[in-house]
């Protein structure tokens, strides 16, 4: 079996991937097919981050990531990297070098161009299966959409609408791991839309600054990001970290009609909707279970078993990361707007801005 590494014990690492992963050996082992085996193996050098995270006989929590590589055979591993975005390289280089091959990272994937192509290279060299988390992409609601879009069952799709908002004021006064909104939960939205349109290429970016009862934190209030795809397809991304109610939802406007999906919203609940009007009949309204993480990582374990895991992922990982740099380059900080348009967002000063083809690496048959 395999055997879990969690580097990074914040709200990602503890609050989601432990948790996960124990509802997965639970949920496997209950099968008599065990996937992986516990306890899972977490360092984090914050004391309080290591004393809450994990229930007895799930984590065995250290403070230093050596700590960590002396309690484990890299050839069982699989490490996830939970650590702020401008961390992750030199972890997952140190996880390389101690012979580390299987790794799941957290989104977004690098914090800079160079960040990435630093990691397209050391990914080459070192021959390293890396999944991106992206359970957005794998879930069955995306899956749904997915099949609209192919089957253009309601015409062609014409334009891509996702409203990511959150009241998130006491993760951001309390952390430093998010530099704006950008990377907060843009990264979710943007893989998502290329995903079912195709490429893109930024035609404007903006964040605003969270205000508090006595703070201002830059960058961190939310953003709006507008994608314009060579299929036709445009896309308008939006997130408003200081919003009075949670939202998780992706418009898909086709020519002969729409479909509106909203995702659980968190894990209290694993539910799904989707609603879809038709030109000339009533809405249909599906609910059903969706627990996309714990079915994310279920396929990456299963993958990296089989050998076959990261491939197609990695290179849809860094279209997405490319995307976010760009918007990170261009994205001016204003002030929140007063409301969130319902429609575009306004111009700006951005000039489209395409992605470069060079240095996203393809799909490769067989990784390890």
């Amino acid at each position: 079996m395999l055997k879990p590494l969690v580097v990074g014990l914040g709200r990602s690492g503890s609050g989601l991937h432990l948790k996960t992963l124990a509802r997965l050996a639970r949920r496997t082992a209950a099968t008599g097919d065990p996937l992986l085996a516990l306890p899972v193996v977490g360092c984090d050098p914050r004391a309080e981050a290591r004393g809450s995270a994990g229930a007895p006989g799930e984590l065995t929590a250290v403070g230093t990531l050596d700590e960590a590589l002396a309690r484990i055979d890299p050839d069982t591993t699989v490490a996830h990297v939970c650590t702020p975005p401008r961390l992750r390289y030199d972890v997952i280089a140190r996880l390389a070098q101690h012979g580390v091959r299987r790794l799941i990272v957290e989104k977004p994937l690098a914090a800079s161009a160079g960040e990435l192509d630093a990691l397209v290279r050391l990914r080459e060299r070192a021959d390293l299966d890396i999944v991106v988390v992206s359970h957005w992409t794998g879930s069955r609601l995306t899956g749904r959409l997915r099949r609209l879009v192919r089957d253009e069952t309601l015409g062609p799709l014409r334009r891509i609408t996702v409203d990511q908002h959150k009241p998130r004021f006491l993760r951001s006064l309390t952390t430093d791991g998010h530099p704006s909104a950008l990377d907060v939960e843009i990264p979710h939205s943007l893989a998502l839309a290329l995903d079912l349109a195709g490429p893109a290429e930024l035609r404007a970016a903006r964040c605003w600054d969270l205000r508090c009862e006595d703070r201002v934190l830059p960058g961190l209030g939310g953003a709006h990001v507008e994608l314009a795809h060579p299929s036709g397809v445009t896309t308008l991304l939006r997130s408003d970290l200081g919003a009075a109610v949670r939202q998780r939802s992706v418009v898909c406007a086709f020519e002969g009609g729409t479909a509106t999906a909203h995702f659980p919203l968190s894990e209290d609940d694993d539910h799904a909707q989707l609603i879809v009007h038709g030109p000339d009949s009533e809405a249909d309204h599906h609910v059903f279970r969706d627990d996309a993480l714990t079915d994310f990582l279920e396929g990456a374990y299963r993958g990296f078993a089989a050998g076959t895991a990261g491939a197609v992922n990695f290179a849809l990982a860094c279209a997405t990361a490319r995307l976010l740099c760009v918007a990170r380059e261009r994205c001016a900080v204003v002030p929140r707007p007063e409301t969130v348009p319902s429609t575009a967002v306004a111009p700006t000063a951005v000039a489209p801005t395409p992605v470069p083809a060079a240095g996203v690496p393809q799909a490769r048959a067989g990784s390890r």
